[in-house]
């Protein structure tokens, strides 16, 4: 029911973007890990399932790209990752997109295995 997603950005901007996670309730914080890659930050949000956790995302990375033109935010969910350097609105929304189809896709798929489970009980 609930997912990890990561979020890596420059230290200024993952400090944006964990405020505004933690602004809107989410349950964010930076994260420790081996090998990150160097002049980035961390952040660990954990979601909810649902298109709720999807729209906290999205007002959180829109927030801070459209306060910083040119932001570079990469986001990961499992084994997936959407990056992209928001050089303008259209890239911005690309990212967006992008992030909303892993989303979805991965709600799809939890809910599916869900529901074979049941049937096999």
């Amino acid at each position: 029911m609930f997912d990890q997603v990561k979020l890596r950005a420059t230290p200024g901007l993952a400090r944006e973007l964990l405020a505004e996670l933690e602004a809107q309730g989410a349950d964010a914080s930076y994260g420790a890990e081996f090998g990150i890659d160097s002049g980035q930050l961390l952040i660990v949000a954990l979601m909810m399932r649902d298109s709720g956790a999807w729209m906290t995302l999205r007002t959180a990375i829109e927030a801070v790209a459209n306060r910083h033109q040119g932001a570079r935010i990469r986001v990961e969910l499992g084994d997936r990752t959407v990056e992209i350097e928001g050089k303008s609105t259209s890239d911005m929304e690309a990212l967006l997109r992008q992030t909303r189809e892993l989303f979805e896709a991965d709600a799809e798929r939890w809910r599916q295995s869900r529901s074979s489970g049941e049937d096999e009980a």
